[in-house]
């Protein structure tokens, strides 16, 4: 299942995953990846419309672990 968009930061959602999320307990993990560099992260689905990421941006939040997708 691929699904894109993308946010305000130049983030493309890449796949909505089914795995719940480690930072908010009612949201999954979504995997997205940066229109600048390519980096592929893991946000939760509540802040993936405000991520940015956390390669360029050193103040961002840290990504949710991806490994398994």
């Amino acid at each position: 299942m691929i699904e894109r968009g993308n946010n305000r930061h130049g983030q493309d959602v890449i796949r909505k995953t089914t795995t719940r999320s480690t930072t908010h307990p009612f949201a999954t993990i979504w995997v997205l990846q940066c229109g600048g560099c390519g980096t592929r992260y893991g946000s939760n689905s509540c802040d993936a419309h405000i991520r940015r990421c956390p390669t360029c941006n050193p103040d961002a939040a840290p990504g949710e672990p991806i490994e398994q997708f």
